[in-house]
């Protein structure tokens, strides 16, 4: 199986109240705020790393030759994580297309994204991580224990020829049940 197809997983293995959550278009940030209060961002990391292995073919061959610019953060209600969001894009996307990419300090990234009508959205993939996809380890590390397999999806961003490809690994809080009214 190649990398770019382990994030194809069948939406129906999926559980049902996460769904709706893995396929809506627009903007994860908007959706979480009609759904939780306050809902802030706070940001883990921001720089330069590797791309990970399954991240290497969306972003093209600099990915693999060189450091991508990598943003990761927690989006939460009232400080309860639900979502532990990796973004990626390259050093000469940063120079251009995806210019404030390096300065969205604690704004939402769905903000920046949605609101510049030149910025084109791929088709939404997802998969089920477990505790060997970097991604997971990162998410722990952010807020502790997790279930041993959590949903995530992606998708990439457009802007002319350069990329953001953003990843967002839903936390076992998310559970709609849970939604404040």
């Amino acid at each position: 199986m190649s990398l770019l197809q382990h994030w194809r997983t069948p939406l129906c293995l999926a559980p049902r109240h996460l769904r709706h959550w893995l396929t809506e278009r627009g903007s994860l940030t908007a959706m979480l705020m009609a759904h939780f209060p306050n809902i802030s961002v706070h940001v883990i990391f921001q720089g330069w790393q590797a791309a990970h292995l399954d991240e290497m073919d969306c972003l093209g061959p600099v990915a693999r030759q060189q450091n991508i610019a990598c943003r990761e953060v927690l989006l939460q209600s009232n400080q309860r994580p639900l979502v532990y969001a990796h973004s990626i894009t390259t050093a000469s996307a940063l120079r251009k297309g995806f210019h404030l990419f390096g300065r969205s300090g604690s704004r939402p990234l769905g903000a920046l994204l949605f609101a510049d009508p030149k910025i084109q959205r791929s088709n939404l993939s997802w998969c089920r991580i477990d505790p060997y996809h970097p991604l997971w380890q990162k998410a722990q590390a952010a807020v502790g224990n997790l279930p041993q397999r959590l949903w995530a999806r992606r998708s990439v961003f457009y802007s002319g020829c350069d990329k953001l490809l953003v990843t967002e690994v839903f936390l076992s809080s998310i559970d709609c049940k849970q939604v404040a009214q």
